[in-house]
């Protein structure tokens, strides 16, 4: 007798949805919020000798960055989340026998790597404070003939990546794990 085995593996993924698809949706240019955020971002930084760039989740009491500003951000990030939402589940769905999303952040209230004595310190964290991009924990299932998970983990990064490319501008997987195997 045949048996199936469900293989459950967790992946990471970082989706960047495209400007052309954003502006058809928004009167905000993502890419604009993200160059202002950056510029007021700098100037508390140099006003206040910090040697790093803070999450914008710091700005938050502190009044240092545009109320309206702030509230454009927040609402492009959560666009793009919503979008990367609906477009992962409908588009993995036919690739995969289950897919859940655990978790999602716009990557623009994460810490930026780049620090204030970079030379390009203004350009990159423009790019990092631009809310065009989500990091998104998935969680999908595959029905398999073997219980061997040898390789499961690159196979459904493969499947992620060839499901969802032509859909987002950049799609970027992480991490990814086996969790389970029945």
């Amino acid at each position: 007798m045949l048996k199936i085995h469900f293989i459950k593996v967790a992946l990471t993924v970082t989706i960047r949805v495209s400007e052309d698809i954003l502006e058809q949706r928004m009167a905000a240019s993502p890419s604009f919020v993200g160059e202002e955020l950056a510029r007021q971002v700098q100037g508390y930084v140099r006003k206040h000798e910090l040697g790093y760039y803070p999450a914008l989740d710091y700005f938050q009491e502190l009044d240092a960055l545009e109320d309206d500003l702030v509230e454009t951000a927040q609402g492009i990030a959560w666009v793009v989340s919503e979008l990367v939402r609906s477009e992962v589940i409908s588009r993995l769905r036919p690739a995969f026998s289950r897919v859940e999303i655990e978790g999602m952040q716009s990557t623009a209230y994460t810490m930026p790597t780049v620090r204030p004595s970079h030379p390009n310190a203004l350009y990159e964290l423009a790019q990092h404070y631009t809310p065009d991009q989500v990091k998104i924990t998935l969680m999908v299932s595959s029905i398999e003939k073997s219980a061997n998970t040898d390789g499961m983990g690159k196979l459904a990064e493969h499947k992620v990546r060839r499901w969802l490319d032509q859909h987002f501008d950049t799609v970027i997987v992480t991490s990814s794990n086996v969790i389970h195997a029945d």
